[in-house]
């Protein structure tokens, strides 16, 4: 890592993967002159601080690498985060990224200045506080990176080990211990299945049963590494499982053979995999498919019925110095809670004190929720540019296929307003009000708006999920429109 210097043209925050993208796609362009601030004290973003055991990627491993690094050396179909942080660290080296790395340092404010037309970005470390000052800045808006937990009267007064999912201690949890996990979705289905095979008694607690459909899952042969390092191959095997992640999404829409298939198939896997009728009946959805994230396992399902493993769907009413206690009185006497209850989707970047142009600061302008034009810009915020931004998010396929497209259209941003001689870029507001406002009218008749879920907000606002196919995602953001910028 070198030192930062106090005037540079770009200032990347986070480097996950959409920040180690724009970083690349900076060092392809061209440009050398950028940093990238990272709190933590390495690379990778989700996969560095998600460390629970069983944590993977649910998504097929081929289409979760960068379209210009494919990966030859994934083990399996369905990666495990050490490979994904490795995958991180060798793209970084390769395209002499981490020369620009500034870790283990916070991004605490950032104002817009625009007379001169910059960015003064506070940094804060171990050694105290610094000032950068930049021509553009790029936020990861980190949307897995804030661990939401739950509001639980009495979670404080838990005095026997705690821990979120996102912030794990691998030496915390013993065998032999009483576990308690609470939340059933994506992250839980992975963490159950190794917490069960050690624990002397495990309870997961249940607020809402998921829809669960088999992972495709296979471990990789040498034959399989060899053939991924032949280009074509490995341009057939991504395009493969890019259309049939496509293939999914028709299964969020009514009607379609591909929702009749994925709802014939969870079925299946619910009587394959759970005998006992009783437990069937409380693993059942009662929410239309698709209108939380799917969750894709194939040990979820028969860990929950090892004898040691209970699963309840008695409200938590409270927790207790020793355990938890349900609606129907029972307390659970437990050593270990794990709180796998996801992340804060809708209070974007609230950490930081981001100040625009008038003065207005970027919390003050997401008071009602985040949205963003194209998820990439937001108005009266010159210069700045969101990485996996409001309604950017995919239910269906992997994230990296709406990053690329996104790094490119901020590098085009960029280019343009040198061309153009001018100091600063700002999407309009009329052009983001028209975009979100279609956005919205879309989402509002979609399967996301039937229950709760991560995706919405309380008055029903969807703020996560981008409501179409990921080519039209992309092709929306082929080049910058003039027309709806201000340039200065």
């Amino acid at each position: 890592m070198a030192d930062a210097p106090a005037t540079t043209d770009v200032v990347v925050l986070g480097a996950g993967m959409s920040g180690l993208a724009m970083a690349i796609g900076l060092k392809r362009a061209g440009c050398d002159d950028f940093v990238v601030v990272e709190q933590s004290a390495g690379l990778g973003g989700t996969w560095w601080d998600n460390r629970y055991p069983g944590a993977h990627v649910d998504v097929p491993a081929p289409l979760y690498s960068f379209s210009f690094a494919p990966n030859p050396h994934w083990s399996r179909r369905f990666a495990a985060a050490p490979e994904i942080q490795a995958y991180m660290e060798r793209c970084a080296e390769r395209f002499g990224v981490r020369a620009h790395l500034r870790l283990g340092t916070r991004i605490v404010a950032a104002r817009f200045d625009a007379d001169a037309g910059r960015w003064a970005i506070e940094t804060a470390d171990a050694t105290g506080r610094a000032t950068l000052h930049a021509r553009f800045f790029v936020c990861s808006t980190g949307p897995l990176s804030q661990p939401r937990w739950p509001a639980i009267v009495g979670l404080a007064d838990f005095t026997g080990l705690k821990l979120h999912s996102a912030r794990w201690d691998p030496k915390a949890i013993a065998p032999g211990m009483r576990v308690g996990v609470i939340g059933t979705g994506s992250t839980a289905s992975q963490l159950v299945p190794p917490l069960a095979r050690d624990a002397q008694r495990l309870h997961v607690f249940q607020r809402t049963a998921n829809w669960v459909l088999p992972r495709l899952d296979r471990r990789y042969t040498a034959l399989d590494r060899a053939l991924a390092r032949l280009p074509p191959y490995a341009w057939l095997v991504r395009r493969f499982w890019y259309h049939f992640l496509e293939w999914t999404r028709r299964g969020f829409d009514e009607g379609t053979l591909a929702r009749k298939n994925m709802l014939h198939l969870a079925e299946r896997h619910l009587r394959t995999q759970v005998s006992d009728e009783a437990l069937r009946a409380k693993l059942r959805p009662n929410y239309p498919l698709g209108c939380k994230r799917i969750i894709y396992s194939n040990d979820f399902y028969p860990a929950l019925g090892r004898p040691n493993v209970e699963l309840v769907t008695d409200a938590v009413e409270r927790v207790t110095p020793a355990g938890i206690v349900t609606a129907d009185g029972r307390e659970r006497p437990l050593d270990a809670l794990v709180c796998a209850t996801g992340f804060d989707t809708v209070h974007l970047l609230s950490s930081l004190e981001i100040t625009g142009r008038d003065g207005r600061t970027l919390r003050e302008a997401w008071a009602d929720g985040p949205r963003a034009y194209r998820g990439v810009a937001v108005a009266g915020f010159p210069n700045l540019f969101l990485l996996l931004g409001p309604n950017t998010g995919t239910g269906h396929t992997s994230t990296l296929l709406y990053i690329e497209p996104q790094v490119r259209h901020a590098i085009a941003c960029m280019r343009a307003l040198r061309e153009r001689g001018a100091r600063w870029l700002d999407v309009r507001a009329d052009a983001m009000a028209a975009y979100d406002a279609a956005l919205q009218a879309r989402l509002a008749h979609s399967v996301w708006s039937a229950c709760r879920s991560w995706y919405r907000m309380e008055g029903g606002r969807i703020v996560a999920l981008w409501p179409g196919f990921t080519r039209e995602y992309v092709r929306s953001l082929a080049r910058p429109d003039p027309r709806d910028y201000e340039f200065a």
